[in-house]
């Protein structure tokens, strides 16, 4: 399931409990033995931790719930073990070691959508590496609102 390099490996027969990815490492640096391991992620920690990335970015005002039509769209990897889970503000589609991501976001008025959108991106995939040993294929940002710094005090 796992290189020699260490670098994990999807799990095709994920049985529903959620991703799978085997890890196959050195016990230390000098040792040439290697530990195996499976690292089972649920959804709902996986959805968590993209809401909890998304609310840290700078010019976020608050999660949204996704519109119905964006929610019936299918799951975006093409595999027969593809699922979706959706908890109304975050939808992911897991395919393998493949993450693809729809959230839907309320902005301050006067953001840069495009700088901010960017950023969301660049944080899911690097949280969902570094933390899950996943791979992030597309995160999807819908601005649902925008919000004038002054109502947001209300």
């Amino acid at each position: 399931m796992a290189d020699t390099t260490g670098q994990p490996k999807s799990d095709a027969k994920a049985d529903g409990r959620g991703p799978v990815t085997e890890i196959l490492s050195p016990l230390n640096a000098g040792d040439t033995s290697q530990v195996r391991g499976t690292v089972r992620v649920s959804p709902t920690v996986l959805i968590e931790l993209i809401e909890l990335t998304v609310r840290d970015v700078s010019g976020v005002v608050d999660l949204q719930s996704l519109r119905r039509e964006t929610r019936k769209r299918p799951p975006e990897p093409e595999s027969a073990t593809a699922r979706a889970y959706d908890d109304g503000k975050v939808r992911v589609s897991i395919g393998g070691n493949l993450i693809d991501a729809d959230v839907a976001i309320a902005v301050h008025r006067g953001t840069n959508v495009t700088e901010l959108s960017h950023e969301i991106q660049r944080r899911v995939g690097v949280a969902a590496g570094q933390m899950l040993g996943m791979s992030v294929t597309a995160v999807n940002i819908y601005v649902e609102d925008i919000v004038g710094r002054d109502a947001e005090n209300r």
